[in-house]
């Protein structure tokens, strides 16, 4: 009788997988690599119907993205985890010592009780991320090298900035039309920019990384969206202590554009502008202030999202 598989965890890296779930002594490797697919799903099949198994596995910086598509076409169930999350809990269990092989046990055990939703693959959504990721990066690069050709007095040096820039920008205006294209072509996300859109201080690079990096939008209450981006403040209490709240964890680049949209809303005389201001009236710092702000736009543009109906305040915008 095969052995029923609940749970697998398995680590991924560059150019392999360790595979483990309990019953087994341990780990076993395949390659990152659709040989390597092909024989993971054989493996798994031998000990458990798919039906029956779910697979977790650690964000990785995309190396993750093709055996999660694989296993999801393949009907396992996956589940893909914040890599801090797991070394948390390694730590938690007494596993201070790191290699492919306990990562992997680390990872199954993580996902037996973590609280965490399903991977779905939709295939032109993860074009449309993989777009809008790369534009992100182009953008961090123009200005890193900007920063850098402020300090360059070799016109050699300079001149070599002043290429790379031009191409970037040539780059970015591609991606740019890309995008339109990618959004003309799928009607709900077209239709979720226009909404977006019509909230102060967000624009179409707001909305579109948006769309593309937090596609929970619309489906998550206040409290869960708001914890998701990192923009939700923690309790730091013990006892009488009464420590300050704090924002941690989230997606970096959610909040990076959040941060662009609050401080754009905030010279703004619409009520946007005007919580800001109140807020720094109240004695609260800009930069509380601005973090609530943020947290104020996500929150509104979740339920503009799951109501699908555009600001209530869009016709007083100056």
């Amino acid at each position: 009788m095969p052995l029923l598989i609940s749970v697998v965890g398995i680590d991924v890296a560059k150019a392999t997988l360790d595979v483990w779930f309990r019953g087994m002594s341990t780990p076993r490797q395949f390659s990152n690599d659709e040989a390597g697919f092909a024989e993971l799903i054989a493996f798994l099949g031998e000990h458990a119907p798919p039906a029956g198994t779910v697979v977790g596995l650690e964000a990785s910086g995309g190396y993750e993205r093709a055996v999660c598509r694989t296993l999801h076409h393949s009907g396992i169930g996956v589940r893909v985890h914040n890599p801090a999350c797991v070394r948390y809990f390694a730590r938690a269990i007494g596993k201070l010592a790191k290699n492919d092989r306990l990562d992997a046990r680390v990872i199954a055990r993580y996902t037996e009780v973590a609280d965490t939703q399903a991977f779905e693959f939709d295939a032109g959504m993860a074009e449309f991320a993989e777009v809008v990721a790369q534009r992100r990066r182009l953008v961090d690069d123009r200005v890193a090298i900007s920063n850098q050709r402020e300090i360059l007095t070799r016109p050699t040096l300079l001149e070599q900035c002043r290429e790379r820039l031009e191409m970037l920008e040539r780059q970015i205006e591609e991606l740019d039309r890309l995008i339109d294209e990618l959004l003309q072509d799928n009607e709900a996300n077209s239709a979720k920019a226009k909404l977006m859109c019509t909230l102060a201080g967000v624009g179409r690079v707001t909305a579109t990384t948006l769309i593309a990096l937090m596609p929970e939008l619309g489906t998550l209450n206040r409290r869960q969206i708001a914890a998701l981006a990192g923009v939700a403040p923690f309790d730091h209490e013990s006892g009488k202590y009464k420590g300050e709240r704090h924002i941690r964890g989230g997606r970096g680049s959610v909040r990076t554009v959040l941060y662009m949209a609050a401080r754009s809303a905030a010279r703004t005389r619409t009520v946007l502008g005007q919580y800001y201001r109140h807020l720094l009236e109240a004695g609260k710092s800009p930069k509380v202030a601005t973090v609530a702000l943020m947290r104020k736009m996500l929150v509104t543009l979740n339920a503009m999202i799951r109501d699908r109906k555009p600001w209530k305040h869009a016709n007083a915008l100056p």
